[in-house]
């Protein structure tokens, strides 16, 4: 067990790193979210739907943090835009993992299954390798990873629920 003294390193990013940490971190839970319930959808469905999902999500964001930011204009509009950025490029991944899926014969609902848990690795180690680089060692971390595969898991039980 870490003490309290080395829990914490320093921290090896900046606010604009954390900010496109997060973005990729909640990129990789709307796509995982949004495949829950599109097991039943064509492949060209699945596509369009988690991509414009991500891009509906992505612009609230932009326009959430832009019109909270203290310092307004298209300067502070363009940085919202850039690490806002990974909200849309997260989705790639999961998506990706459906073709391969379908492209191998698979049914639609065991490729939105396996784009989920693609998902939810890949949200797990944004959300460790996050922390890590904020500095947090020790329990902290542990707790984020704990909580990470909880969240996971929550996320696959839906999918099972809604789909049976």
């Amino acid at each position: 067990m870490a003490s309290p003294k080395n829990a914490q390193a320093p921290s090896k990013i900046g606010p604009a790193g954390a900010e496109r940490i997060s973005a990729a971190a909640y990129g990789l839970l709307v796509a995982a979210s949004t495949l829950i319930g599109l097991g039943d959808s064509a492949a060209s469905t699945i596509i369009i739907v988690v991509l414009i999902t991500n891009l509906v999500y992505y612009a609230t964001h932009v326009f959430a943090y832009s019109i909270g930011d203290q310092t307004a204009g298209w300067g502070s509009i363009r940085h919202h835009l850039r690490v806002s950025a990974p909200m849309i490029s997260a989705a790639f991944a999961p998506l990706l993992a459906v073709l391969v899926v379908l492209f191998f014969g698979g049914d639609t609902r065991t490729a939105t299954l396996v784009g989920m848990i693609t998902a939810s690795v890949l949200l797990s180690v944004v959300a460790v390798s996050g922390v890590r680089l904020r500095g947090i060692r020790g329990w902290p971390l542990a707790l984020v990873a704990v909580g990470t595969v909880l969240l996971a898991g929550f996320l696959i039980l839906a999918k099972f629920l809604v789909l049976h």
